[in-house]
């Protein structure tokens, strides 16, 4: 019996987990507005949130050949990184 409690606890934090990590799409919306070229190309939309939030955590840690995105990913906060990919994600993809 404690095994089957143990696994419903077990389940509900990977569940909140998973909740936290998917983001928040429309504050992603409001903090994209600042994303000019990327909003104008498109070229993030539609996109998996899971791997679009892998190359920001990869700017973010420094690593790529995109200086700007390195310099704009180090000031955002993983739930601002989430919000975002949420956005970009939920977009219709070209």
């Amino acid at each position: 019996m404690k095994r089957i409690g143990m696994f419903f606890v077990v389940l509900v934090f990977c569940w909140a987990a998973a909740a936290l990590a998917a983001g928040d799409a429309a504050r992603g919306g409001e903090l994209a507005r600042g994303c000019a070229c990327h909003k104008s190309k498109g070229d993030l939309d539609g996109k998996d949130a899971a791997v679009l939030l892998e190359k920001m955590q990869a700017y973010k840690d420094g690593k790529g050949g995109n200086k700007a995105m390195i310099a704009i990913m180090k000031k955002q906060s993983d739930g601002a990184m989430a919000d975002l990919a949420a956005y970009y994600a939920s977009l219709p993809g070209k």
